[in-house]
């Protein structure tokens, strides 16, 4: 029944952690200036390594959206969508980002923000000036991962989840670990047992066809009695290997219930 209801809990944690995953909607790089030379392949690229970014940075069991299946969810009537926290509530996306490039005086500027779809908040964003593609890459490179990171850190997500799973964590190898001890104890006394059982047949043997000479009689008499001290012994051994063992997996059992 215990197990039963370990593998039960275990289940459990599992669905809630499934069901607190995130998922993530980078929208495409735009060009905002039609002045901007750039072609629709180098801005996909662009945010093609803003997404794999934020599947490096993310945890798990957060869900980064490809390019095909934002493009599934996006409905025919995205034109009239007024902001981008509209888009992430139409493709029911928790978070979504949109950037685009701009121009000041002779250098361009990428723009990247981040936003947090249930509260329509900004979560973070940057600038950068570059003259080239290759200088916006390295940008992204550069502070994608602290602006992702900003995810797990925001106001909306519990400030005590990241410390439960890491109790939790404790307390399952914990239990783990008593687990191990109890059943090794068990085994040492199973072991004992056997111990017991040989030498209590050792001393039987010794027993039988008890020799008539004084010397040899005597000689007998004190391997049956050194049998029977060992048998004596190794019963003594099984029941604190047995007490000791059956106390740890008790102790196990109460951490995997009450933890």
């Amino acid at each position: 029944m215990f197990k039963e209801l370990k593998y039960t809990l275990l289940a459990a944690i599992l669905c809630l952690a499934t069901a607190n995953a995130g998922t993530l909607a980078v929208l495409e790089i735009t060009i905002a200036d039609d002045e901007i030379d750039l072609a629709v392949d180098e801005t996909k690229f662009l945010s093609d390594e803003l997404r794999r970014q934020a599947i490096r940075i993310l945890p798990k069991d957060y869900s980064v959206l490809s390019r095909e299946k934002i493009i599934t969810l996006i409905p025919e009537t995205a034109e009239n969508l007024k902001s981008v926290v509209d888009i992430g509530m139409v493709i029911k996306s928790d978070y979504v980002t949109r950037g685009y490039i701009g121009k000041v005086g002779n250098l361009l500027t990428l723009t990247v923000e981040l936003y947090e779809t249930s509260s329509g908040n900004m979560l973070g964003d940057f600038v950068k000036e570059s003259k080239d593609l290759k200088g916006f890459l390295d940008a992204i490179r550069e502070n994608a991962p602290d602006l992702f990171a900003k995810i797990t850190r925001s106001s909306s997500i519990p400030t005590n989840i990241p410390a439960e799973p890491k109790k939790g964590n404790t307390s399952f190898w914990v239990a783990v670990g008593l687990d191990v001890l109890g059943a090794t104890a068990i085994g040492l006394g199973i072991y004992n047992n056997s111990k017991a059982g040989d030498h209590h047949k050792e001393s039987q043997k010794l027993m039988e066809n008890v020799p008539n000479e004084a010397g040899q009689y005597s000689k007998r008499e004190t391997e049956f009695k050194d049998s029977q001290q060992k048998m004596e012994d190794a019963k003594t051994m099984r029941n604190i290997f047995y007490i000791t063992g059956g106390a740890l997996l008790a102790g196990g059992i109460a951490v995997h219930i009450w933890f």
